[in-house]
């Protein structure tokens, strides 16, 4: 039987849970071992991504990005982590600014498929495509 990234993960997430550090490891490295019996290795990226989600989800963790034109000011980022967390219910938000000029002022804001876009470059875009009609 095949095992997924997605239960290699799982497995790790609950090998690994309420565990002192040097207990994690040492399941870590069992983990690592069994990876390399198996001919797994090179599952490791996509499993430690699918791991970081289950446990961010289990943690009441979202990431999230934000596009802006210029880099936004501390307390435009801490408007938009307490917004992300009264949304998403979470715990906590790790919010990251991503500079692109093109987008030209607003802000696009990602949240794993979640987005929104309220970036001018969009406005005019709809504006364009509105006056094409």
């Amino acid at each position: 039987m095949k095992i997924s990234t997605k239960q290699y993960a799982q497995a790790l997430y609950e090998l690994t849970l309420e565990k002192s550090e040097s207990e994690v490891n040492i399941v870590v490295e069992k983990f690592v071992k069994e990876l390399a019996k198996n001919n797994n290795v090179k599952l490791a990226s996509k499993i430690i991504d699918k791991f970081q989600e289950i446990y961010n989800r289990e943690n009441g963790i979202i990431e999230a990005s934000v596009t802006s034109a210029e880099k936004l000011e501390k307390s435009q980022m801490e408007k938009i982590e307490k917004y992300l967390l009264d949304k998403y219910k979470a715990e906590k938000v790790i919010l990251s600014n991503e500079i692109r000029k093109e987008i030209k002022g607003g802000i696009i804001l990602r949240v794993g498929e979640d987005i929104l876009d309220e970036s001018i470059i969009k406005k005019v875009n709809n504006l364009k495509t509105f006056l094409m009609e």
